[in-house]
């Protein structure tokens, strides 16, 4: 094969690759409807418990420990591209939006029963990064 053309071939061949980077992965792609669900929920249940419904803040804590479990699984599965996940997860947050409230509180249920669920699988030290960045996220949408 000629030089110059094996040389446009691989060039060609990696911008497709690099395109098709781009796109989420299924397990991306739950991930960040998962945790886009999740915040919802959280958002929801904080201002709640703003609101004087103080008895919610340990579903409120609980639900935002589910959401930490997705980050820091897909952290430990290599995502490490943080400026890609927001992306992701941005996309997720404005599709939801169009989902039916059946249809988004069958995914919040169903994601925080998994998130739950990565939890008991963590070890202990992951499972205390978690329940600590839960708490600090937790301050910050109480006082904010």
């Amino acid at each position: 094969m000629n030089p110059l053309l094996a040389l446009i071939f691989c060039a060609v061949f990696t911008l497709r690759s690099m395109a098709a980077t781009d796109e989420p992965t299924p397990r991306e792609l739950h991930t960040a409807q998962c945790v886009a669900a999740l915040e919802v929920y959280t958002d929801d249940l904080a201002a709640q418990v703003k609101a004087g419904r103080t008895e919610l803040r340990p579903l409120l804590l609980d639900r935002l420990k589910q959401g930490a479990a997705f980050i820091g699984a897909a952290y430990l599965q290599g995502e490490r591209d943080e400026d890609r996940v927001k992306g992701f997860l941005d996309t997720a947050l404005e599709a939801q939006k169009a989902l039916p409230k059946s249809a988004l509180a069958a995914r919040q249920s169903a994601c925080a029963q998994e998130g739950a669920q990565l939890l008991v699988k963590a070890d202990a030290f992951s499972r205390a990064i978690v329940s600590h960045l839960a708490q600090k996220r937790m301050k910050k949408l109480l006082e904010g």
